[in-house]
């Protein structure tokens, strides 16, 4: 039969290893947050929906004439 012990101590173990896991992610996030290449993505981001307005725009305007 399966020792008490081994279960609590294997069901801590999980415990503790997804709050490590979580801790971690969390710590990940906020420093990606605040690097300086976040601003270089945010500028890729904006400069790709103006590409895609201009094209959507263009299109407009031949379907126009």
């Amino acid at each position: 039969m399966i020792d008490l012990s081994f279960v609590l101590g294997l069901a801590l173990g999980t415990i503790v290893t997804g709050f490590c896991a979580i801790g971690s992610f969390n710590r990940g996030f906020d420093s990606v947050r605040r690097r300086s290449w976040t601003v270089e993505h945010v500028a890729r981001k904006r400069a790709v929906v103006a590409s895609r307005s201009a094209a959507r725009s263009q299109k407009v305007q031949q379907k126009a004439s």
